[in-house]
């Protein structure tokens, strides 16, 4: 089965399986790099860089509070 992407690609099965590995393994590598820093569980691993991502991109884009 193939699927396209928001550019309009054509991606086989197996190209986005390894997106999606990639993505996720990348994604999980940040939050326990998070947990490390902060010494907290998952959950609150995850929130915290979800925070600090929403944060950066507020103030990259000039809408600082």
């Amino acid at each position: 089965m193939d699927a396209f992407n928001i550019q309009g690609f054509m991606w086989d099965e197996e190209k986005v399986n390894n997106e999606l590995k990639n993505y996720m393994t990348r994604g999980f590598k940040d939050v326990k790099d998070m947990c490390k820093t902060h010494e907290c569980d998952l959950r609150m691993g995850a929130f915290s860089l979800g925070v600090n991502r929403v944060a950066r991109a507020t103030v990259l884009r000039g809408w600082e509070a």
